[in-house]
C-alpha cells in the first residue's frame, strides 16, 4: 500500500515536470562548473528553445545561464536579437572551451562567427567570464 501511495504522489510532479517541458518548451535545469564556478543553466536543445534563446527577458541571475546543447559538432553561430543586457558567451567543445566572446553588448547588431567547432554554448551574464578568469582550454563539467 504504500508503494502505490508513493507513486500516486510522485505522479503529479512527473507530469508537471514532464508536461510543462514537452507542452510549453520549459527547459530543464543543470549545474555547470568551470573551475571553482557553480552555474545552474537552463537547457535550449530543441530548435525552437535555440531561437529564442535569452531573447525578451530582462536579466539572467549572478549564478545562472543557458547552455545551448547540441547533437553534433559545428559552427554554431550567435546573436543578440530580442536580448536586454550584455553577455560572455563560451562556444564548448568536448567538455573543454574553445572560444569567448567577452561582454557582447545587447545592441550589437553582429553575428558571432567564431571559426572553432563546438557542441555546445554557454551563455552567462556579461563580465563573468573576466572575472573568474576562464580561459580556452578551461574543463566545463
Amino acid at each position: 500500500m504504500m508503494r502505490k501511495k508513493n507513486l500516486i504522489w510522485l505522479a503529479p510532479l512527473f507530469i508537471g515536470f514532464f508536461g510543462g517541458y514537452f507542452l510549453f518548451g520549459v527547459s530543464p535545469v543543470k549545474t555547470i562548473i568551470i573551475g571553482e564556478k557553480q552555474f545552474q543553466v537552463e537547457v535550449a536543445d530543441t530548435p525552437k528553445q535555440r531561437a529564442l534563446g535569452l531573447g525578451g527577458r530582462e536579466n539572467l541571475c549572478e549564478d545562472c545561464g543557458m547552455l545551448f546543447d547540441f547533437e553534433k559538432e559545428g559552427e554554431y553561430v550567435f546573436w543578440m536579437k530580442d536580448m536586454r543586457f550584455d553577455l560572455d558567451i563560451i562556444w564548448i567543445r568536448n567538455r573543454k572551451i574553445v572560444y569567448i566572446a567577452k561582454n557582447v553588448s545587447f545592441s550589437s547588431p553582429e553575428i558571432l562567427r567564431p571559426d572553432v567547432l563546438s557542441d555546445s554554448v554557454l551563455e552567462i551574464n556579461a563580465g563573468l567570464s573576466e572575472r573568474y578568469n576562464f580561459r580556452v582550454g578551461d574543463m566545463v563539467e
